[in-house]
């Protein structure tokens, strides 16, 4: 049986899939987004032999030029999935990359732009990047791309937004898969590492910061602690209990200097008649 495995956001690390990839020797790895390589995909990949290299966009793959061109620029930018079908060793594999943008499309809601078309008509020349959509909205889902992607039949959906299943999810991506025929949905984008209750027939797995999964939903690779989810926890633990000295009054200690000046003279004359002899 081929070995694909799927890995969750690597966010510019890339020696846990070198690796992973040197001792598994798998067919395929997927990465579902937030790649922001620092160097072109052609020189990070160069001495992988024997595996292919599937990949789909995060929102952090359009933050500037450079990690644009490095992804889109390099040899692997045909093996973007993002808006297509793949079979991927014997396993069609469908691919939604980026986000949902509310200045696009914000489902349940309906588009404010339905394609690229029409927002590069609203912004005009003035807008556009290279041509085209502005760099920043070529990580965002229009509706155009999804409706064309329903149409397809897939085994897989794998996606960078997570579907509805997450508290933060969407239940279009739910529905896509649905129509597609697909069983399962495999996200990222949140870091977290998550195996979800089916719902209506549908599973879903989220792979977490820089983790690796199998099909199987094996762990190849565990995923990272997201340094904004330890600082939640840290925000959020309780304030440890500040022990609170005890103060005596001022009041109290001149009382007790006057008694003791008091008690010293003639303190003999108190004690009682046998102690005073000795």
């Amino acid at each position: 049986m081929s070995k694909v495995f799927l890995c969750g956001d690597p966010h510019g690390e890339f020696d846990h899939i070198l690796s992973a990839i040197d001792q598994w020797h798998p067919d395929a790895v997927l990465i579902l987004g937030d790649l922001t390589p620092s160097h072109s995909l052609d020189e990070i990949f160069k001495g992988v032999k024997g595996t292919k290299i599937y990949w789909i966009p995060g929102n952090h793959d359009t933050d500037s030029d450079l990690i644009y061109d490095r992804l889109w620029r390099s040899s692997f930018a045909k093996h973007n999935l993002h808006g297509r079908v793949q079979d991927v060793c014997g396993v069609k594999v469908a691919g939604l990359g980026g986000v949902f943008r509310g200045q696009i499309w914000m489902p349940p809601a309906m588009p404010l732009y339905a394609s690229p078309s029409l927002f590069i008509r609203k912004i005009g020349k003035s807008g556009m990047w290279r041509g085209g959509l502005p760099r920043r909205h070529r990580s965002t889902i229009f509706q155009s791309v999804y409706e064309k992607l329903k149409e397809c039949k897939a085994d897989i959906l794998i996606t960078h937004e997570a579907p509805s299943m997450h508290p933060k999810g969407f239940k279009a991506l739910d529905d896509l898969a649905v129509k597609m025929g697909c069983k399962i949905i495999f996200h990222a984008h949140q870091h977290e590492s998550k195996r979800y209750c089916p719902c209506n027939g549908l599973c879903a797995r989220g792979i977490g910061l820089r983790g690796i999964i199998d099909l199987e939903g094996n762990v190849i690779v565990p995923a990272q602690v997201d340094p904004r989810e330890l600082e939640a926890k840290v925000r959020s633990a309780p304030s440890p209990v500040k022990t609170q000295l005890r103060r005596t009054p001022a009041s109290k200690f001149r009382r007790l200097n006057r008694f003791n000046r008091f008690s010293r003279k003639g303190w003999s004359n108190r004690l009682p008649k046998k102690e005073r002899q000795g």
